[in-house]
């Protein structure tokens, strides 16, 4: 598939199929998380691939933001303190975090590529993923991915509202 194609194709799936992923897929959807770029290249980047049941559930119960069934989830989150040494609190509190999205843009156009979908979560518990998932207090969780194969039936995606595709030619207010 073109990379134009994967990004116009991908949307915020809330309905899957009821599959589990293939382990070797989410893998491939962490690596293409990873080609994503990191502030001065420093190594502060962590993806959790999270396709145990039992975890998915306990996740959902935590997370307001997981209202699908998606069977798996990729976790893209930061060592901080890896993150401050390397680029200092602009890295800690702004790059890192601006890569984050990136890594995980790059695993949602590469799902799409791989006819699956995602969906975006910030809505959770901070503590509660970490308790869930063993992640140390030194580390700040930044996009959780729902992952899994769109249901063939879900609803269409909503519509982009207006105002939100502006592009502008060298200078604000001069509109392509």
């Amino acid at each position: 598939m073109n990379v134009f194609d994967a990004i116009r194709k991908r949307v915020a799936v809330r309905h899957y199929e009821d599959k589990p992923v293939e382990r070797d897929k989410l893998l491939q959807l962490a690596w293409a998380a990873h080609k994503a770029p990191t502030g001065g290249n420093t190594p502060y980047r962590r993806v959790m691939v999270i396709d145990d049941p039992d975890t998915i559930d306990m996740i959902r119960k935590i997370a307001p933001g997981f209202l699908s069934n998606a069977p798996a989830a990729l976790l893209i989150y930061t060592d901080l303190e890896v993150a401050e040494h390397g680029l200092g609190r602009l890295g800690r509190d702004v790059c890192s975090l601006i890569d984050s999205g990136a890594a995980a843009e790059n695993a949602a156009i590469a799902a799409v590529a791989m006819g699956l979908g995602t969906c975006f979560t910030k809505s959770y518990s901070e503590v509660g993923i970490r308790k869930v998932l063993d992640i140390p207090d030194t580390f700040r969780t930044d996009v959780l991915l729902q992952v899994g194969y769109p249901a063939k039936d879900r609803p269409k995606p909503l519509k982009r509202r207006e105002g939100g595709s502006i592009t502008y030619l060298n200078r604000h207010g001069v509109e392509l």
